[in-house]
């Protein structure tokens, strides 16, 4: 049997924590089930915060309960991490290590002597990642999501990552594919805060109102932006248009997504939005103000400007194209490039 350990920086306990990195959960659940050869063990840095191993989906989960410990405190917790790490790979002898983001732990793998690899997957491709200035990895051992994001990295530290794993979407999570109506002119979702720019999309909301008096738009998440975003609404009169509808399952999100014209996002950055791919392939009609597509795909609007973006999205209510299924790549193809970075020439 062959061995791998991911090391993540969190992981759900169970199912009721589906909103907890979505895209994760169904990557390592599709690699688990495509190759059986390979017994996965992930280490879930900060949470959950359970003092025991346990299963999830026949997966061993090593909590270390970090529970996002700063400095100075945080050297304790790394230290007795980096001790129970050493142990655990000493007992099990990996083929290889899966580091999640570039940060202390993707620099502390470097001790072993088995295959590793760090997937950068959020802002760690950014300058102010203190891992990247002062630890900066081999090209060669590093993946990014995207070409956006490797352009970032190169930016950040005049490197780029050897090769692109790309997001992918579990597609048997998917509700039938609505093509009736949708009550939901305007959807968006992800954790309100100033990284996602939620004011900017009731900006837009405000502007379409005074095309569309009807319009309406629903948000799902939560975050410290939430009172400032609602307080937004009130002052604007949006109440009929805008409904919050907090933290919701991503069985629920992806059912608002069938229930959708149009999913905007309007994110200031993103290592990876899983929300642009799972709307594509709910049959909505995507409007981004990032460019992470790395090739043309239909039913995505890159826009960055307002006005534009209003423009856009008051055309497409007019005369709103049928709705179909998009797939920007498949899972088997991103647990493949997984495989083959450990297994390929074995």
């Amino acid at each position: 049997m062959k061995k791998l350990l991911v090391i993540s920086p969190s992981f759900p306990k169970d199912a009721s924590e589906s909103h907890v990195i979505p895209f994760l959960q169904h990557v390592f659940l599709a690699f688990k089930e495509q190759y059986q050869d390979v017994e996965l063990t992930i280490v879930a840095i900060h949470k959950p915060l359970l003092e025991k191993p346990y299963d999830w989906n026949g997966i061993k989960i090593i909590p270390l309960q970090g529970n996002d410990i700063k400095y100075p405190l945080k050297v304790v917790f790394l230290l007795k991490s980096f001790y129970k790490l050493h142990r655990l790979v000493k007992a099990n002898q990996y083929d290889g290590i899966l580091n999640l983001w570039h940060n202390e732990f993707s620099v502390f793998t470097q001790v072993f002597r088995c295959k590793k690899f760090t997937w950068m997957l959020g802002q760690d491709v950014k300058k102010d990642n203190v891992y990247l200035r002062y630890f900066k990895p081999n090209p060669n051992k590093i993946m990014t999501l995207s070409n956006y994001n490797n352009e970032a990295l190169y930016k950040s530290a005049a490197i780029r990552a050897h090769k692109i794993i790309p997001m992918a979407i579990n597609e048997n999570l998917f509700p039938p594919l609505n093509n009736e109506q949708r009550y939901i002119d305007v959807f968006g979702a992800g954790f309100l805060s100033p990284l996602k720019n939620y004011k900017f999309f009731l900006e837009i909301i405000l502007a379409l109102k005074a095309i569309k008096p009807n319009i309406k738009a629903e948000l799902a998440g939560m975050g410290e932006q939430e009172q400032d975003l609602k307080r937004f609404v009130a002052e604007n009169n949006l109440e009929d248009n805008v409904t919050f509808l907090g933290m919701i399952s991503h069985a629920a999100t992806l059912d608002k997504m069938n229930h959708s014209k149009i999913f905007l996002h309007t994110s200031l950055f993103e290592g990876g939005s899983t929300v642009y791919f799972e709307a594509l392939y709910s049959g909505c009609q995507l409007i981004g103000t990032l460019p992470m597509m790395d090739k043309p795909i239909e039913n995505f609007h890159f826009h960055e400007i307002k006005m534009d973006i209003v423009d856009k999205i008051s055309v497409l209510l007019e005369n709103l194209p049928p709705a179909k299924r998009v797939r920007y790549y498949s899972m088997d193809f991103v647990c493949k490039e997984i495989y083959d970075l450990y297994y390929k020439s074995a």
